[in-house]
């Protein structure tokens, strides 16, 4: 099984574990570190690297918020030193990312997971106009139930 590490700004790593809680379950293999105002780099570092040591997983998915920001930054760089688990660094991660990242992780290996959360990630944007869909044909293009 893969490990599942999200890093973000703000309460946006907990907030998506959250809500993926409340509509799948919870998966025992994710972890969330939010990067919150104030924080040092230093502190959002040793943070990450407790949550890692604090994993059983040989191989982690590591999902931030943006590319380029400092989780995905600092992520990077215990990537390049950490010698305790394979990893992969992702950004851009969305709640059909996480979802797909927490509950696909025992059925791939990380090269697999990391290439299908990307993909989910990516077809997890909808335009309802382009579904055809205006709003009151909403019902009918199966979304009437919710998740």
């Amino acid at each position: 099984m893969v490990g599942i590490l999200i890093a973000g700004h703000g309460g946006f790593p907990s907030g998506v574990l959250s809500a993926v809680n409340l509509v799948a379950g919870n998966p025992g293999n994710v972890t969330a570190v939010d990067f919150v105002e104030g924080m040092s780099t230093d502190e959002l570092k040793a943070k990450m690297l407790a949550a890692l040591d604090g994993m059983e997983q040989e191989e982690i998915l590591v999902l931030t918020d943006l590319a380029g920001g400092t989780p995905f930054r600092t992520a990077a760089e215990i990537k390049a030193v950490y010698t305790g688990k394979r990893m992969r660094v992702v950004a851009g991660a969305n709640m059909p990312a996480v979802v797909e990242a927490a509950f696909s992780s025992g059925d791939m290996d990380l090269d697999e997971l990391t290439a299908d959360v990307i993909q989910t990630g990516t077809e997890g944007f909808v335009d309802l106009d382009a579904l055809g869909a205006g709003e009151e044909e909403a019902e009918t293009a199966g979304f009437e139930d919710g998740i």
